[in-house]
């Protein structure tokens, strides 16, 4: 996934998403231990994928940078920034 892509995604897709790749990967490594992989090249894919995730939900969380989808939900439940513009 590309960084925009997780950006456009609520929180609480972010940390399924997450818990999807660790999923994922934990079984990758079972059966690389079991047997030889038909593509090697996922494991790392998916590492990469989850540092990105990870980097940008803890940016979320610290403030440096918000997550699109949680701006959009907030102002989707606060009807009088509407009213203000």
């Amino acid at each position: 996934m590309k960084p925009g892509q997780i950006r456009d995604l609520s929180i609480e897709e972010v940390e399924h998403r997450l818990s999807e790749v660790d999923d994922e990967l934990l079984n990758l490594n079972l059966r690389r231990r079991l047997q030889k992989l038909d593509n090697p090249l996922r494991m790392r894919v998916l590492r990469r994928d989850r540092a990105r995730l990870k980097t940008i939900l803890n940016e979320h969380k610290v403030g440096i940078r918000k997550l699109s989808a949680s701006t959009r939900l907030l102002d989707s439940e606060n009807p009088e920034s509407d009213a203000k513009e």
